[in-house]
């Protein structure tokens, strides 16, 4: 049906998912635009449900459902949510993202354009405490800041946008589920800090034909607790970038050869081990050029993940680009 389902995933949520849904209970602008929202309770051991369920009660401006699904795993709430929604429109809501006031009008506006399958946008920090120094240089890392220029810009060619704040239309998803697609990456799982399923959720979506757009008038506010912004935290998710850029080059090098621009130098990246020399020479190259060691360390840490998946992944990397070309674009 035409609408907007959003979806929260939510681990352990307690502090954060309030505010959250507050947001959303305030919106103007969208009368007769049907619209839900799902929280999946992705097998937390406080009291996220309860506490979604009561702030809900104050003001239910639109159903509320809160699903369990016991499977952990980012990926598994995401699916769980999709599966669930009864809108075409699915607008991914992390836990702790504070969304404009206008947020459903404007998504419901943006999709009247039928090309378009997925948007991003920018998140505005919010803060329980001042953050660290370093933290300015690496806040792409945790989902804010701007990405790109212009109100809202078609960037199909790079494709990448965060997650949080993602949406993308239920078709894309009902398409791949009926041809069995299985991702090659599965997000963050608990608190363990793997990365790239919004990335991929991007590039599956153009493979499909769809354009992919982002927007810096679509907007919400980041709440960021200070446990989450700590040098270790920044550590381990530099490792799960580095080890999803594996399959988002194979996703790239397809987008590039699906659209004419095959060369030697696409036909050597499908080879992993190309890949891996490549990354290599890159790091004795560059890494005594980086003089600021916090930036040193970083780089060390993604190519480091980078070069251990895919020695680890070399059979299903290979196997990628075939799997890739199975799958039908949907068809206007």
């Amino acid at each position: 049906m035409k609408g907007i389902s959003v979806i929260i995933a939510c681990y352990n949520s307690s502090r954060v998912l309030a505010d959250t849904l507050r947001h959303l209970q305030v919106q103007k602008g969208c009368e007769g635009i049907a619209w839900e929202v799902i929280v999946v309770d992705n097998a937390s051991t406080d009291h996220t449900a309860e506490i979604a369920e009561k702030v809900w009660e104050e003001n239910p401006i639109v159903p509320l459902r809160v699903i369990l699904e016991t499977k952990q795993g980012e990926a598994h709430a995401r699916r769980a949510g999709i599966l669930a929604a009864k809108y075409d429109i699915l607008s991914v809501v992390d836990d702790d993202n504070r969304v404009a006031d206008n947020w459903i009008a404007t998504l419901h506006k943006y999709y009247q354009n039928p090309e378009i399958g997925l948007i991003g946008c920018a998140g505005e920090g919010a803060f329980e405490t001042p953050p660290p120094a370093w933290f300015k240089k690496n806040e792409h890392a945790f989902a804010i800041g701007k990405l790109y220029e212009g109100q809202f810009t078609d960037i199909t060619e790079h494709a990448l946008v965060p997650g949080a704040g993602l949406s993308v239309r239920k078709k894309v998803y009902d398409h791949l589920y009926t041809q069995g697609w299985k991702p090659f990456l599965e997000g963050r799982v608990g608190n363990k800090q793997t990365a790239g399923a919004d990335s991929e959720m991007c590039l599956i979506t153009r493979r499909l034909g769809y354009k992919i757009y982002y927007s810096n008038e679509l907007h919400f506010r980041h709440f960021t607790t200070a446990d989450r912004i700590t040098w270790e935290r920044l550590r381990n998710m530099t490792y799960g970038f580095g080890a999803a850029d594996v399959f988002i080059l194979v996703y790239q090098i397809h987008w590039l050869e699906s659209t004419g621009r095959t060369s030697m130098m696409t036909r050597l990246r499908k080879l992993w081990w190309f890949n891996l020399l490549g990354k290599k020479i890159n790091y004795f190259t560059k890494k005594n050029k980086i003089k600021d060691p916090q930036e040193r360390e970083l780089f060390e840490i993604r190519n480091k993940a980078f070069c251990e998946t895919i020695v680890k992944e070399r059979i299903k990397f290979q196997e990628a680009f075939a799997y890739l070309e199975d799958i039908k674009p949907i068809k206007p």
